[in-house]
């Protein structure tokens, strides 16, 4: 499967405000988009713009720090500056991954932005998954960047 990162700008150029962050995978030679993210209504999408961020912020109670920080035109700024792609594969000994796929959050299962994946809140252990997977690996390959659509 390949990945496809995609920065969108507001004139389609390097040089203009980044707008959207776009995400596709291909298999197979199929291009799949990202779902819609419904649960937001009309700023869902499928991608990260500065409405689909405000929403979710609205959605879930939580404080629009992004956009008081600039939103995605500081994001583009700060791109602009250089920045290093780092790739890892890791555990997580304060929140045992559950952030990433079971529940989380304040409230229940029901309580939008809480359930994030089908895993009980009993697993991801880093010493039980260590002791489970001991030779766990991961290998990143073709890795490339270049314009939209090469």
């Amino acid at each position: 499967m390949t990945v496809v990162t995609q920065f969108v700008t507001d004139d389609g150029t390097d040089d203009g405000d980044l707008v959207e962050i776009r995400r596709l995978y291909v298999q197979g030679g199929k291009v799949i988009k990202n779902s819609n993210a419904g649960i937001l209504g009309s700023d869902g999408g499928d991608s990260i713009t500065d409405a689909y961020c405000s929403a979710q912020k609205d959605k879930f109670g939580d404080p629009d720090d992004f956009r008081k920080k600039g939103a995605l035109k500081q994001t583009g700024e700060a791109l602009r500056r250089g920045m290093t792609l780092v790739l890892s594969l890791w555990d997580d000994y304060q929140c045992q991954m559950l952030w990433l796929d079971s529940d989380a959050g304040e409230g229940g299962h029901s309580t939008p932005g809480v359930a994030r994946g089908p895993c009980d809140k009993t697993t991801g252990v880093p010493a039980d998954v260590r002791a489970k997977y001991p030779d766990a690996s991961v290998t990143y390959s073709n890795i490339m960047y270049g314009e939209i659509g090469s």
